[in-house]
């Protein structure tokens, strides 16, 4: 499986009409073109906080992807009634083709219908994108692996995915230089608790602060709500 992940920013002002004008213009024709959309996540807290939307999309493969481009660009009736509907409340939109790292738990193949997921438990998607320089990206698995993913299994925090770059910023020759970490919890109370831990336990503070941050270049943290028809919510 491969993923598309993309970050929508919207004009100023214009969030909530993007929402909409998606969801009546696009949402259920890109899922039948096979652009899976598994997991849409407004941002809450972080950069673009009241702007921008994050999108996963789930593809069998480049190619399964690439064909998904070439039927969207073949039907211009929808390309045009998208446009119109869409563009207007646009800023800027970038996307990245990532995969699921080695060390990362599973996700699902099939997942139900939109208006099967609508109106169900949301819980919160703390987003984390994890920028390596050359020399240290590929020691930053293993200790993760080995000791930052159980260390952070705790207050109902559930890791659901960690992605390496395939396409896009922080790729070069083959190696990823760019990870995305997916974090659900179940409700502000639990995340809040999971991150006061990280500064209370001096254990857990000196692993993460001092012995993972020195795998990390940078960090880019974000606190995600899955809008009412993701899937990964």
């Amino acid at each position: 499986m491969i993923y598309q992940h993309r970050i929508v920013i919207a004009r100023r002002g214009r969030l909530e009409k993007r929402h909409q004008a998606f969801q009546d213009s696009a949402l259920a024709k890109l899922d039948d073109y096979g652009s899976k959309l598994i997991g849409a996540w407004e941002v809450y807290i972080g950069e673009e906080a009241g702007s921008a939307v994050w999108q996963m999309r789930q593809f069998d493969s480049l190619a399964a992807w690439e064909q998904h481009q070439n039927k969207v660009r073949a039907d211009a009736a929808f390309a045009d009634s998208r446009g119109k509907a869409l563009y207007p409340h646009l800023d800027e939109v970038n996307t990245s083709i990532l995969r699921l790292s080695d060390v990362s738990p599973a996700l699902p193949v099939d997942w139900p219908a939109f208006d099967a997921v609508r109106g169900q438990d949301r819980g919160w998607i703390e987003q984390r994108i994890l920028s390596f320089r050359p020399d240290n990206s590929d020691g930053h698995q293993a200790f993760y692996a080995e000791r930052m993913k159980e260390a952070l299994a705790y207050e109902g925090a559930e890791l659901l995915g960690l992605f390496d770059s395939l396409i896009g910023p922080g790729t070069t020759n083959g190696k990823s230089l760019r990870a995305v970490e997916l974090r659900r919890f179940p409700d502000l109370a639990t995340w809040q608790r999971w991150r006061e831990r990280q500064d209370t336990d001096p254990v857990l503070a000196d692993l993460v602060k001092s012995q993972w941050l020195s795998h990390v270049e940078r960090v880019d943290s974000q606190l995600l709500r899955p809008l009412d028809y993701s899937r990964i919510r």
